[in-house]
């Protein structure tokens, strides 16, 4: 603690915290047991994350991380600084649970949001994805520890899944995915038509997402390219059937190879059509230029969180 007092006599204190790991949940505790102390309050960590920088400016605390990244303010003092990059981030952040290729947590996850009100015992959402408890619990500390979910009596529940749903679609395109750009003389509506016989003839899944999947749940916005998810391989023999062909520019039908079934999770039949689930059409309009995030905003009003 300090004691400050300025040139035109005005008087203050300023209680300084140090820890190590500044994660969310950590500070909201902090900040709930500074609540009665008279005067200015400031964090100091090694790393301060985006989330746990906008809590601290939400109740009125101040923060200094090592990059330079700094919020106080006091009396007439005003002081701000964002976007230095941590030299280390890595060392301080959480291993994330959004990453493509987390299999296991990306099931955990679409379980929660089947329901996004409903509180979970570990061992129950274990046996309902079919994975480890220890799996579950290391999904479920992670959103605890980053003020995204809450741990009571009866057991965990997602608290804020607005905020979930945001960071997992920042991350989720984060990196370039594979997929098979392709040219078809074909109107949207044509082909969609041909994938439905598709189906039929050759027993060859396709699922509608993007915004092509996005409009049978919200129906805001037109379109002009196809997105859908086939096994791989499946792709070669569906392109020769719908009669498309691969091109390095002016694609209007993407396919991405179906890498594994958590992309499937959920998905819908709907007027014929198979359609990956609105959590993640969501996910995939995020990634889309143009109209894309329109529609993951209008899905994810829908049919999402409601």
């Amino acid at each position: 603690m300090a004691s400050v007092e300025m040139d035109d006599g005005f008087e203050f204190r300023i209680y300084a915290c140090f820890i190590q790991q500044a994660f969310p949940s950590t500070v909201m505790q902090l900040i709930e047991k500074r609540k009665k102390d008279a005067g200015a309050f400031i964090l100091i960590s090694p790393y301060i994350s985006d989330r746990t920088a906008q809590i601290c400016e939400e109740n009125g605390i101040g923060y200094f991380d090592h990059a330079g990244n700094c919020l106080f303010v006091g009396h007439s003092i005003y002081l701000s600084e964002r976007g230095n990059k941590n030299p280390q981030p890595k060392q301080y952040s959480a291993v994330s649970i959004f990453e493509r290729s987390s299999v296991v947590s990306s099931l955990i996850l679409r379980e929660l949001f089947e329901d996004t009100g409903k509180v979970w015992k570990l061992k129950h959402l274990s046996e309902k994805v079919g994975c480890s408890i220890g799996q579950v619990s290391k999904v479920m500390g992670f959103l605890v520890r980053n003020a995204w979910a809450v741990k009571t009596a009866e057991g965990y529940a997602v608290s804020e899944p607005g905020l979930v749903l945001e960071e997992w679609g920042r991350i989720y395109g984060g990196k370039e995915v594979f997929s098979y750009s392709c040219y078809s003389l074909d109107s949207p509506s044509v082909l969609e038509g041909k994938l439905r016989k598709l189906k039929q003839d050759m027993g060859i899944d396709s699922y509608l997402t993007g915004i092509s999947g996005g409009v049978r749940y919200a129906p805001v916005v037109r379109y002009s390219k196809v997105h859908l998810y086939m096994a791989p391989e499946d792709i070669q023999e569906a392109v020769g059937y719908l009669g498309i062909k691969e091109v390095d520019s002016g694609a209007n039908v993407v396919i991405f190879p179906l890498e594994n079934d958590s992309y499937i999770k959920g998905c819908r039949i709907i007027k014929g059509d198979m359609v990956v689930s609105p959590l993640q059409v969501y996910l995939d309009s995020l990634q889309l230029r143009g109209r894309g995030e329109e529609m993951a905003e209008a899905v994810l009003k829908k049919e999402i969180i409601r």
